[in-house]
This record gives structure tokens, sequence and C-alpha cells, in this order.
């Protein structure tokens, strides 16, 4: 069994930081590029409002 030290040193870099910028959030860094967004405003409101009819 791994020891505790072992297992949270995993979970520390489950979520690393692949971005330098300040305003990369690690957790969402798989929607990230460059550490913007990859999708513009207008995209993402579509995308929320074709949910909000379904």
């Amino acid at each position: 069994m791994a020891s505790k030290r072992q297992r949270k040193a995993f979970f520390d870099n489950l979520y690393r930081d692949p971005f330098q910028s300040p305003t990369a959030k690690p957790k969402h860094a798989g929607h990230q590029v460059n550490g913007q967004t990859k999708k513009n405003q207008a995209e993402i409101i579509t995308e929320v409002q074709a949910r909000k009819r379904n």
C-alpha cells in the first residue's frame, strides 16, 4: 500500500498548471490553450442556451 506522502504527491500533481499565466486555473487546464479558453464567449453562450432549450 502506498504511503500517505506518495498518495498526496500524486494528487498534488493531478492538476498541475501547464501554463505560466496567473489567469490559468489548473483544474480546468484541459479546456485552455495558452491560458485562455478554447471557445470564444459567443460560442459558450450559444451552447448554454441550446442546453436550456432541451
